[in-house]
């Protein structure tokens, strides 16, 4: 019996998009990349054309009302999440948030609670426990080279201050504090 495919939008043209979520969803035999939505319609097409996404959008309204979606990925600026996501379960999509899922404890679970009143799936995930490094560091723990764990503290460095196109992760009304402003 074959599998039926899922069609999968995808919001969002950034690096992270790139290099995590299109190669997973490329990947997989039972999704299709239907779409895909930037703000700038010469990186969305070029995005588009690398991945072989037959349709490209600026504006994720029109994406998710006519795209012909099941499921949608998010992977937007921090302060964006919490409507698109809400337009899309409205619509009845599955959604996969990239995290912080809002900028609000109050807005993420009005999001939680709307995925399941629509009897859609909604999450946010968490990668780089499939990385390598973290596979590598489970394997050596699993094999008892290292030993029982009890604090690990790890360093991810980024460039976000190196161009202007990441400032606004140093802004909290557009990327949030996490946990810190609760």
């Amino acid at each position: 019996m074959a599998t039926q495919q899922i069609s999968v939008g995808v919001v969002g043209t950034s690096w992270w998009a790139d290099a995590m979520h299109l190669p997973a969803l490329a990947s997989h035999p039972n999704a299709k990349i239907t779409a895909i939505c930037g703000r700038n319609r010469d990186n969305a097409r070029k995005m588009a054309d690398t991945w072989h996404i037959p349709q490209v959008y600026t504006d994720y309204h029109d994406m998710i009302e006519n795209a012909g979606l099941d499921a949608l990925v998010i992977s937007t600026p921090n302060a964006t999440h919490y409507p698109i996501t809400m337009k899309a379960l409205e619509k009845g999509l599955h959604v996969l948030c990239e995290k912080p899922l809002a900028l609000t404890y109050a807005d993420a679970k009005h999001m939680a609670e709307t995925a399941h009143t629509k009897g859609v799936k909604h999450f946010v995930p968490f990668p780089y426990r499939f990385m390598p490094t973290a596979r590598y560091l489970k394997e050596l723990i699993d094999d008892g080279y290292i030993g029982r764990p009890y604090h690990l503290n790890l360093r991810y460095y980024t460039g976000y201050a190196r161009d202007g196109q990441y400032v606004w992760r140093f802004d909290v009304a557009q990327a949030g504090a996490g946990s810190s402003a609760i």
